[in-house]
């Protein structure tokens, strides 16, 4: 495999494993048996796990960027922003009962070394953000309403579906994550 198939192969397995087992769930030789290469090989790509998790956590919020880019281009309308913004939790869930990146990483953040931290951090900012500005302009536009700032209300909505999407893994119903999105939409939507 070329060095830029593997580099990606081992970013691919990784992400997968911190999803569905947690960042501390996981060695080098995992990835090494799962892609086929040597654990010695790995450093070659990533000197240190936190190496690779703070490349993983950077190529995930690119990803996510161009995601939330693509639904503001899509519509202009908030209330479909924000279902489709909970629709990217439930479609992370449905591929292979994964939870996103950042809530898993967020729940081993003490051991987590301080670059992956960082952009750990640096996605919840990202997420709040974008929220921020799709509540603040449809409370503008008369189509959302909320008590307080976009701020606020983008934090809880963000905090209200990362429990949603722990819950219905954990109680092996995805209705829980579903049901806790269409509650939230509603609870904004004039």
């Amino acid at each position: 495999m070329p060095d830029a198939d593997t580099r990606t192969a081992l970013l691919d397995v990784a992400q997968e494993f911190a999803q569905t087992r947690g960042y501390n769930a996981f060695s080098f030789r995992d990835l090494a048996d799962r892609v086929g290469v040597k654990t010695a090989s790995i450093h070659y790509w990533f000197p240190t796990k936190g190496d690779l998790g703070r490349e993983l956590m950077v190529r995930y919020r690119e990803s996510f960027t161009g995601i939330l880019d693509a639904i503001s281009e899509r519509t202009t309308d908030a209330r479909r922003r924000l279902q489709a913004f909970v629709d990217l939790f439930r479609s992370t869930l449905r591929a292979g009962d994964r939870m996103c990146l950042c809530g898993m990483l967020a729940v081993e953040y003490s051991t987590l070394p301080a670059a992956v931290q960082d952009e750990v951090k640096a996605f919840f900012v990202l997420s709040e953000k974008w929220l921020a500005r799709v509540l603040d302009e449809g409370k503008r536009a008369r189509t959302l309403k909320f008590e307080g700032t976009p701020d606020a209300a983008a934090r809880v909505l963000f905090a209200s579906l990362e429990g949603a999407m722990m819950s219905a893994r954990a109680f092996g119903d995805e209705g829980r994550l579903e049901s806790a999105g269409k509650w939230l939409v509603e609870a904004v939507t004039r």
